[in-house]
């Protein structure tokens, strides 16, 4: 009922951002009640009143509107994933802007898949030169071969070669759709549609059924084909592509953005030259890839280990420091290990680096470290020791 008041009336986020501000309601799952109940709206800002009113006067087409939905969703096998589901993307965690409710057509698993072994978004020309589906191919192949979910927008060209493949390799492979998730779109992608839904992937979409397609859910869609994974290969873009915006959209979420270098003299590689002169990484070797999604895997793998700031733990942490200082060879490994967790919980440190801070010689820590790695509490990347979060 949220997407069908959310999609078929004025009402928008700021509205039912004031909504919730003065506490007329909960959260955006009590909109439709709000609308169909009646209850005084004076204190609401005069342009969202008569949002409000006009709602209330379409009560019974809204509805009729739910009603379609559900025809639509049950026929089309479309599940509704709220952020009340285990299946609501754990990667958004920290991003705004993204969508309370999603529709899914094919199996959800592959949201988790991502939470799991990360999500690589690979995007590029709908019109690509033998080169960069040569390129898209292979990547594909060596990313979906370990498990990493393909995400991509399921257009013609780069799109298509991207989804294709992680089918093919056995992987799986998530598909962000500018329309209804019942509608195929593009037509001539119909194979490769089924294809995915059949293969354990899943295409996904913010607009409810009957949505249609329109130009202005484009940028949109890319936000979430960003936001959906851990960093994003750009294999082909024009100088004015709409694969910039995806782009643009993954470095202000905090991805990382690979662009696979091109030639200089196509009009249709110049949009990536440009963002690899604007700092965005050259795509050389799947290895790259792996380091960025691992890394990013470490920071999202649920919460940290204990509570760092109870009080406690902090006269626990006190006690050690004094006993290192007049007492050092009595200090136990897990005490050491309490020490080193309390270091990296600030920041990523190598071993050097911890011995100086704890004041204890290298083979204690050192003892320390390897108990904290065989825990799987701990993991040394690119030299320096790193907290992992565990469920």
């Amino acid at each position: 009922m949220y997407s069908v008041v959310m999609n078929n009336t004025r009402i928008d986020h700021r509205c039912l951002e004031e909504l919730m501000e003065r506490k007329e309601i909960e959260s955006y799952k009590d909109l439709y009640d709000f609308i169909a109940g009646g209850k005084s709206i004076e204190h609401i800002s005069d342009i969202n009143s008569l949002k409000i009113k006009e709602a209330r006067l379409s009560v019974a087409v809204l509805n009729e509107q739910y009603r379609r939905y559900e025809r639509i969703l049950m026929s089309e096998g479309i599940k509704v994933i709220s952020t009340e589901s285990d299946y609501y993307p754990a990667i958004w965690s920290g991003l705004s802007g993204m969508p309370n409710v999603l529709f899914l057509r094919g199996d959800p698993q592959v949201l988790k898949d991502i939470d799991r072994n990360g999500s690589v978004s690979i995007v590029g020309s709908r019109d690509p030169g033998r080169y960069s589906c040569y390129a898209t191919a292979e990547f594909t192949s060596k990313l979906a071969g370990k498990g990493v979910v393909i995400t991509s927008g399921m257009a013609v060209g780069i799109d298509r070669v991207a989804h294709e493949t992680a089918v093919d390799s056995g992987g799986k492979t998530l598909a962000v759709m500018p329309c209804g998730c019942e509608q195929i779109y593009p037509l001539q992608n119909e194979d490769i549609f089924m294809k995915i839904i059949k293969g354990g992937g899943a295409v996904i979409s913010e607009l409810p059924p009957m949505s249609g397609v329109r130009k202005q859910y484009f940028p949109a869609r890319n936000r979430l084909i960003s936001a959906l994974s851990d960093c994003c290969l750009i294999m082909e873009a024009g100088e004015h592509s709409g694969t910039l915006h995806t782009a643009s959209f993954a470095a202000a979420q905090g991805r990382d953005v690979y662009v696979l270098p091109n030639n200089i003299y196509a009009d249709n590689c110049l949009g990536g030259l440009k963002l690899i002169n604007d700092g965005a990484s050259i795509l050389l070797d799947e290895n790259d890839i792996i380091d960025s999604v691992a890394e990013r895997l470490l920071y999202r793998k649920a919460d940290m280990i204990p509570a760092y700031d109870s009080k406690e733990r902090k006269m626990r942490l006190t006690e050690i420091r004094k006993k290192v200082d007049k007492a050092p060879e009595e200090i136990c490994t897990d005490e050491i290990s309490d020490l080193i967790i309390d270091e990296l919980s600030i920041k990523d440190m190598s071993a050097d680096m911890l011995c100086t801070r704890i004041k204890l010689p290298f083979y204690r820590v050192s003892e320390a470290l390897s108990a904290l790695e065989l825990d799987g509490k701990a993991v040394l990347q690119k030299g320096k020791y790193t907290l992992v979060k565990t469920h």
